[in-house]
């Protein structure tokens, strides 16, 4: 892991503090990272929703576990996954339309 050991003192007016703290709190990071990420020309994106899309994606896995355990157990015969695959499909989706947001 790198080590930042340098530092760069800046003057700005109250109003460009401000500016710059609101503008880091908004991606997420601490001052230092928004300030190096802006200064590098590094790209700063927020992918929002990110918590949401994992909890559906770890309940669509639940449900395929517990089919798995009574298919296993011979407690289950057939089973429409129709619900499931859609809800699947639906995640997907948003996982690609935040995958998009990122490129």
């Amino acid at each position: 892991m790198r080590k930042r050991n340098r530092t760069i003192t800046i003057r700005c007016t109250d109003d460009e503090y401000q500016r710059i703290h609101r503008k880091a709190e908004r991606h997420k990071l601490s001052l230092s990272d928004f300030v190096l990420r802006s200064a590098m020309d590094k790209k700063i994106i927020v992918a929002e929703g990110l918590n949401e899309v994992a909890k559906q994606q770890k309940a669509i896995g639940r449900n395929l576990n517990q089919i798995a355990m009574l298919a296993h157990e011979g407690r289950l015969h057939s089973v429409r996954l129709d619900e499931l695959i859609e809800q699947h499909k639906a995640v997907t989706a948003a996982v690609c339309d935040i995958a998009k947001v990122v490129k």
